[in-house]
């Protein structure tokens, strides 16, 4: 009971924290992530342990993810396109790079740091910014194999934004059609990022379970079509120039009226 409350606590903060600008209430996050997510890190953690990658990482004395950031990789290959992803979104803000407790020459402190990767690479393979209606797709895709009760919640509050903000008239850009209003709209695109991400996340293995050790000097293409996720986006790649457009229209509307918008 006390979980159940916790959570409509933070989907309730959540969903009535407006914004216009690319940082998501960081603070509030934090605030509520390892209070929901307690039960369901410890089932993942034992899930973890016993595949054959986690033994492998568990037994080394370095992560993939700094002889990734460290190595030297032939144009092309896993290891030269992720290296070249996470350099060029360095800085970037995403309200999943959480430092958690634990060091890293720890199995804990290891476990986490292959989590944090992993949410590095659903936005790497499958072609997600770190906007936050990119992040609704990636926390789909995530969950599709691993539940999270802060990923979901996220997900939910996301959904109520989207509803009210469907039916605020400020939202939409003067001149468009009434097809691109409903094409568009908070809760069509809503729906539309999460389907599609669930769906691929389901179709892929999951991906703490890949050995990524081995994958850093084979070719991207390669590596993507194993772990089937060859197909780039479609729905978000079709609305995502229409949602940058949308996003300077809310900054914009919050400016000329000293206020902010929730961007969804």
């Amino acid at each position: 009971m006390k979980q159940f409350w916790l959570k409509i606590k933070f989907m309730w903060e959540y969903s009535t924290s407006l914004q216009t600008d690319n940082n998501p209430p960081l603070e509030l996050i934090f605030k509520f992530m390892n209070g929901l997510d307690r039960k369901n890190l410890k089932k993942i953690y034992k899930k973890y342990r016993k595949t054959k990658t986690g033994k492998k990482v568990f037994s080394r004395d370095y992560s993939v993810l700094d002889k990734v950031q460290t190595g030297n990789f032939k144009s092309g290959t896993f290891g030269a396109e992720f290296q070249t992803w996470l350099r060029d979104s360095d800085g970037a803000v995403d309200i999943f790079k959480i430092n958690y407790p634990g060091k890293d020459d720890t199995k804990l402190g290891k476990f986490f740091k292959e989590s944090t990767m992993q949410h590095d690479l659903i936005h790497f393979l499958n072609g997600y910014d770190t906007t936050p209606l990119a992040e609704v797709g990636v926390l789909s895709f995530n969950l599709a194999k691993e539940w999270r009760e802060s990923f979901s919640s996220i997900i939910y509050s996301s959904f109520i934004m989207s509803i009210r903000n469907t039916f605020m008239p400020s939202k939409y850009p003067s001149g468009i059609s009434w097809y691109e209003v409903f094409k568009y709209s908070p809760i069509v695109v809503f729906i539309g990022v999460v389907i599609e991400g669930r769906r691929r996340g389901k179709r892929a293995p999951w991906l703490m379970e890949v050995d990524w050790d081995s994958y850093l000097n084979v070719d991207l293409q390669e590596v993507k079509k194993e772990l089937k996720l060859q197909e780039g986006l479609k729905y978000w790649n079709d609305i995502q120039p229409v949602w940058k457009k949308t996003l300077s229209h809310y900054k914009d509307y919050a400016k000329n009226h000293g206020t902010t918008i929730y961007r969804k």
